[in-house]
C-alpha cells in the first residue's frame, strides 16, 4: 500500500499502533470479507442502455460534436423516457431499438477521433457489448444473460453485481472489503474492551474470490512492514489445496475448514478412503489396498494428479460394492491430486473437538463486521469508484482502530485509578 494516497491515514495509525506495541509486527489474525453496496439506483438492462445513450449524447453535445443527423437520436433518448409500466413486447421493441442505435452510432462514428477518444463512446461500446451480438445480417441481437463485470448503471460503472450465499441468497451491486484484524491471546475480562486492531481494509471488485482477497491483504501488509500473521483464521472460502501449501512453504499456518469432496451420490467419496499420495497407494473403507495408481499431467496447465484404482477382482466380492461402485463401472477408482494430503489432514482435523473450539477465535470477526457497518456505515458507498471507495473504507478502518484505541488507554486509566490489579504500562510487543 505504499504510495497509495487512499490508505495514508489507515496506514498513519496503524504505524502508530505498531510503534507502541499494540499491534505486534507478527501476529495471531482472522479475515473475511463483506459487501459494500454502490451509490447508485437499480436499472434495468433496458434502461441501462438507455441512460448510456442519453449521457453520450449529452456529453457530444456538450462538447460541440453533436451531427444533425443523430437529432432522432437526441428526442428519442433525451428528450423521451419510456413508461416502465408499458407491456413485455414493448419493451423488448424499445431494447432491441436500442442496440440497433448503439450500433449505427458505433459505426458512423469510426474514423473521427474527436467523438472514439471520449470516456463516454468506451462506455456506450462497453454497455453495448455486455447486452447485445452483432449478427453476420449487421442486426444487434440481445444476449442472454450479461457477462460477470457487466454495467448495471453507467453512473458507476465501476459496480459490479455478484451474489452470495449464506443462510439466504444475497445479492447486490457495488464492491468487497477484506477485513483483518489481530487476534487477543487471552480472553477478555468482564467490561474490557477489545485489543485487537485492524490490520488491512482490502476493496475488490465485487465478484472477486476470497483467494485472491487473502494474496491481496498477505501483499498489504508485507507492504506496511508487518510480517505474514504466524496464524490467520478463515471460512472455508478461503482454504484450498494450494493455500494450505503455499501458508505451510511461508511458515505459516492458515485455519480454516478445508472444502468437502465433490459429492458422488449414493457412493463413498474420497474422504471415506485413506489416501496416501506420497507412497501411492490408498486404502478403501473395505481395508482393500489400492493395485495400481497412475500419474496424471496437463500439458496445458502442468498440474500433477494421481488417479489410483482397485482391480475389478477386489471390488467384485466386496461386500461394499455397492456402496463403493457407481453404476456401470467394474471398479472403484480415484483422482487426487499430488497435494492431496493436505487436504486430507484438514479434513480429519476438522473433525476434533480441539479444532472446532480453536475455530470460535475466527467468529470474532462477524462482530468486527457488524461494528464498522452499524458504527461506521461501511455496507453503503458513499461516493463512485472504487478509488473513492477504497478511500472511505480505509478512513473507516483507521477511524474504528482509534476509536479501539482510546476505549482501551481509558478502560487501562480507570483500572489504575481504581486501585484494580491492571496497570497503565507499555503495551507488550
Amino acid at each position: 500500500m505504499k504510495g497509495a494516497q487512499e490508505g495514508l491515514a489507515f496506514e498513519a495509525v496503524l504505524d502508530y499502533l505498531v510503534e507502541q506495541g499494540w499491534v505486534p509486527k507478527r501476529s495471531r489474525q482472522r479475515l473475511d470479507s463483506t459487501h459494500v453496496r454502490g451509490l447508485l439506483s437499480a436499472m434495468s438492462r433496458l434502461e441501462c442502455v438507455r441512460e448510456t445513450l442519453r449521457l453520450f449524447l449529452e456529453d457530444v453535445e456538450a462538447a460541440g460534436f453533436l451531427p444533425e443527423t443523430w437529432a432522432a437520436y437526441w428526442n428519442r433518448y433525451v428528450e423521451t423516457k419510456p413508461d416502465q409500466r408499458l407491456k413485455a413486447p414493448v419493451l423488448e421493441a424499445l431494447f432491441a431499438q436500442a442496440g440497433q442505435d448503439m450500433l449505427v452510432i458505433q459505426k458512423e462514428t469510426a474514423g473521427n477521433d474527436a467523438l472514439v477518444k471520449r470516456p463516454s463512446f468506451a462506455l456506450l461500446q462497453r454497455v453495448f457489448l455486455e447486452n447485445y451480438t452483432p449478427d453476420p445480417q449487421g442486426n444487434a441481437q440481445k444476449t442472454r444473460a450479461q457477462p460477470t463485470g457487466a454495467v448495471h448503471n453507467p453512473h458507476e460503472p465501476e459496480a459490479q453485481w455478484s451474489s452470495k450465499s449464506t443462510t439466504k441468497d444475497k445479492t447486490w451491486v457495488g464492491y468487497k472489503v477484506q477485513v483483518c484484524e489481530t487476534v487477543q491471546e487471552q480472553p477478555r475480562a468482564a467490561g474490557e474492551p477489545t485489543a485487537n486492531f485492524l490490520t488491512s481494509m482490502v476493496t475488490q471488485n465485487a465478484p472477486a474470490s476470497d483467494k485472491a482477497g487473502m494474496a491481496e491483504v498477505l501483499a498489504e501488509q508485507q507492504g506496511l512492514g508487518l510480517s505474514a500473521p504466524c496464524v490467520l483464521y478463515v471460512d472455508g472460502a478461503y482454504v484450498s489445496t494450494a493455500a494450505l501449501d503455499e501458508a505451510r512453504e511461508q511458515g505459516r499456518e492458515l485455519r480454516g475448514p478445508a472444502p468437502a469432496s465433490p459429492d458422488r451420490g449414493k457412493v463413498f467419496t474420497v474422504e471415506a478412503f485413506d489416501v496416501q499420495v506420497e507412497q501411492r497407494h490408498a486404502i478403501c473403507p473395505g481395508a482393500q489396498r489400492s493395485s495400481n495408481c497412475s500419474r496424471l499431467e496437463s500439458q496445458s496447465t502442468g498440474q500433477v494428479d494421481f488417479r489410483i484404482e482397485w482391480s475389478q477382482r477386489v471390488c467384485s466380492d466386496c461386500p461394499l460394492r455397492r456402496q463403493c461402485v457407481s453404476e456401470g463401472q467394474n471398479h472403484r477408482t480415484l483422482v487426487v491430486g499430488s497435494l492431496h494430503s493436505l487436504l486430507q489432514g484438514r479434513r480429519r482435523e476438522m473433525k476434533t473437538d480441539a479444532f472446532k473450539k480453536e475455530m470460535h477465535r475466527r467468529n470474532g470477526i462477524e462482530g468486527t463486521q457488524s461494528e464498522l457497518v452499524r458504527g461506521y456505515g461501511l455496507r453503503q458507498a458513499r461516493y463512485r469508484g472504487q478509488a473513492k471507495v477504497r478511500l472511505q473504507n480505509y478512513l473507516i478502518g483507521a477511524a474504528c482502530n482509534i476509536r479501539r484505541l482510546f476505549r482501551r488507554l481509558t478502560w487501562l486509566a480507570t483500572q489504575a485509578c481504581g486501585g484494580g490489579a491492571v496497570d497503565l504500562p507499555t503495551p507488550a510487543s
